[in-house]
């Protein structure tokens, strides 16, 4: 499904991402909110799909891993470094486990003798709503995208 979000935007905001290698991403659970600061790269979707979706390495003790598995509305923070004024994204959406994870994305910032896979959990975000803030513009300055 092609989402309604121009071209140009979709560019900022995808390079806005790879430049950017970690977040926090938080979830809601029977006992309250859960958060957790998380590796993530963007995932290559289907050849021409324009859906964006970005796999974030969760650790597998953390609670959010279990709330992520049990519903799917997520919300991630992604932080811009910069020296002017704050700039982040807000990305609320939904995600899921992913099965067969590429690990090799992931391998690299990794550093342990123990496979990959019963250290961490690999989830897949999908969004569905993305508010851009860039505070070096002015304060509160904002822009929403429904994605």
């Amino acid at each position: 499904m092609r989402s309604h979000v121009p071209d140009e935007q979709r560019k900022r905001i995808t390079s806005f991402l790879a430049q950017q290698p970690t977040a926090v991403i938080s979830t809601t659970g029977t006992l309250g909110v859960w958060a957790m600061p998380v590796w993530y790269y963007l995932h290559d979707g289907p050849s021409g799909s324009h859906d964006l979706e970005v796999d974030c390495l969760v650790p597998r003790w953390a609670d959010v891993a279990y709330h992520l598995t049990e519903g799917g509305k997520v919300v991630m923070i992604v932080q811009a470094s910069s020296s002017v004024g704050l700039r982040w994204l807000q990305i609320q959406g939904t995600a899921w486990p992913v099965e067969t994870p590429d690990w090799a994305c992931f391998l690299q910032r990794m550093n342990s003798i123990q496979h990959p896979d019963s250290l961490y959990l690999v989830v897949r975000m999908r969004p569905s709503r993305i508010d851009l803030v860039d505070e070096t513009r002015g304060w509160g300055v904002q822009e929403t995208l429904e994605w």
